[in-house]
């Protein structure tokens, strides 16, 4: 299991180095592209040799082993500090300042030469896939992996803190969503790097250590790898899944249009563009164009219904009574508080449509002069932008008006009750004269 998850981790770095070395031999790549591939290639390169598998393979002799186990060390303490200076390039889009640079490689390099000195100094013996040192050398192996801990925990916070500065001054899209992700990686890397701690207390307590990754290292390190890789590249993964992720969220868009569409359907079957396909579900990849075709149909709808808008919903939904302007009390008095934060305008839009469909029902046109049963008083339809995402995205807010506002209930029930004295004021004369 460690031998597997560590050969993925390493793999998933290495790949993704050479991709960022490639791009850098490009004339438009930055700084940070640079330091980005030299982190990945360091950091695969240090995983690879750390698995269990091929450090069994390399076992020789101690000394060429402790060679081996302090290069990997070395190696991706190297990677940490290449760590600082992507966040130092992120800070300067143009060109990391070379005065910082030059210290983070100075400190980088004194961190390394008191690493390799405590690990000399140690003097650790490997048998297997355990190292262990004398009791009087514990000290100098403890301090060896703190050190590695703390200095890695160190650089993954510094770029951490500007990838999150960066993600909150980023609009939402691709690059924040990489941003993100990069950022999760470096806590998930953070705990990994943190993780060496273990080998501190066993090599204070025994004096002895596991020279390879152990399970939940390897564990760890594939989480961040897979999250570093996956924000680094969001827009090439995206790129490829953009098209499902459109088919998806068109297909539950049609599906959530389904209640207002139905409520006009039943009431002007006519709005149906395609009388054979009105009843049916589409594929996923039919509901972009599905979702087009239902947007036009509520909207035909909409218009189809303007000689019956009510043009009292707009004082009502404002708790206001009939023409008087008097305030309603008592069941029908209207509580915005109940709305949950629901744009008005929206519930007016579905207030304003479930009259409407009453008074179609009831055979009631809108009293007022012929413009009025158009444009009723008060109700101005809100302007939206002219593309199908944003007419679903209002839409989907007056449907769900539409189903569920207590406001929108209220106007219709006092609708239904207003259109039925209509129709039942206008059978009493016929009666009268049949």
């Amino acid at each position: 299991m460690a031998d597997l998850l560590s050969f993925v981790s390493a793999a998933f770095f290495l790949v993704f180095g050479v991709h960022r070395l490639v791009i850098t031999r490009r004339p438009w790549s930055d700084s940070a592209q640079r330091y980005v591939y030299g982190f990945a290639l360091c950091l695969g390169s240090g995983m690879l040799f750390n698995t269990p598998a091929l450090t069994k393979a390399l076992s020789s002799d101690t000394t060429f082993d402790n060679l081996v186990n302090l290069g990997i060390h070395d190696v991706k303490m190297v990677g940490f500090a290449f760590l600082v200076l992507v966040a130092y390039a992120l800070k300067s889009p143009a060109a990391a300042a070379p005065r910082a640079v030059r210290l983070q490689m100075w400190a980088a390099g004194a961190v390394l030469a008191v690493s390799t000195a405590l690990y000399l100094v140690a003097d650790p013996a490997i048998a297997g896939d355990t190292l262990t040192v004398s009791s009087g050398h514990r000290w100098a192996l403890a301090s060896y992996n703190a050190l590695f801990a703390l200095y890695g925990s160190w650089c993954l916070a510094v770029l951490a803190r500007e990838l999150a500065d960066h993600a909150a001054r980023t609009a939402p899209g691709l690059l924040r969503t990489g941003l993100r992700l990069m950022l999760l990686a470096a806590a998930v890397g953070a705990v990994w790097t943190l993780w060496a701690l273990d080998d501190v207390i066993a090599d204070l307590r025994t004096g002895s250590q596991g020279v390879a990754e152990d399970v939940v290292s390897s564990v760890l390190g594939a989480v961040t790898a897979a999250l570093a890789t996956g924000g680094a590249t969001t827009t090439l993964w995206v790129g490829a899944l953009g098209a499902p992720m459109r088919w998806l969220r068109a297909y539950r868009s049609h599906r959530a249009l389904e209640p207002l569409w139905s409520a006009l359907h039943s009431e002007l079957p006519e709005i149906a563009l395609d009388p054979s396909a009105a009843d049916r579900r589409p594929g996923l990849r039919q509901a972009e164009f599905a979702l087009y075709r239902r947007v036009i149909e509520i909207r035909d709808g909409h218009l189809a219904l303007r000689p019956y808008f009510e043009s009292g919903v707009t004082a009502w939904t404002d708790g206001r009574g009939g023409d008087d302007g008097s305030e309603v009390t008592g069941g029908d008095a209207i509580d915005w508080a109940d709305e949950r934060g629901r744009d008005r305008r929206a519930v007016l839009e579905a207030a304003t449509i479930a009259a409407a469909l009453e008074n179609k029902r009831a055979g009631r046109l809108c009293e007022g002069t012929a413009a009025e049963r158009f444009a009723p008083p008060g109700h101005t339809p809100p302007t939206v932008p002219g593309t199908v995402e944003a007419e679903a995205a209002w839409l989907l807010e007056v449907t769900a008006a539409f189903t569920s506002s207590p406001t929108v209930a209220a106007v219709r029930h006092r609708t239904r009750t207003t259109a039925a004295a209509h129709t039942a004021g206008v059978r009493a004369p016929e009666a009268r004269n049949g």
